[in-house]
């Protein structure tokens, strides 16, 4: 049987094992709540670049860091964080 490989540094999307329930909460963050998307894909890319990321998940907190970057209240728990609360405009 042909064993599956997973990329370590990728993110949950990008395995194609992003749980339902998962996708379905971030799509539930209403639009004052949510990171607009180019600040949103701009941070998963700070993620990707991250020695903490593995398999989608940040070692430095345990959270999915799709879900952290998707509210614009929140920073990377790092310090200094590599990104920061979103103050943009909607």
């Amino acid at each position: 049987m042909e064993e599956k490989r997973v990329c370590k540094k990728c993110l949950l999307r990008e395995n194609g094992e992003m749980p339902p329930d998962l996708e379905s909460y971030i799509e539930s963050i209403s639009l004052d709540d949510r990171t607009p998307d180019d600040e949103y894909e701009r941070r998963l890319s700070v993620c990707k670049s991250c020695a903490n990321l593995l398999e989608g998940t940040c070692l430095a907190c345990g959270c999915y860091v799709e879900v952290r970057a998707a509210f614009r209240v929140k920073k990377c728990p790092l310090f200094p964080p590599r990104w920061t609360i979103c103050t943009e405009d909607l």
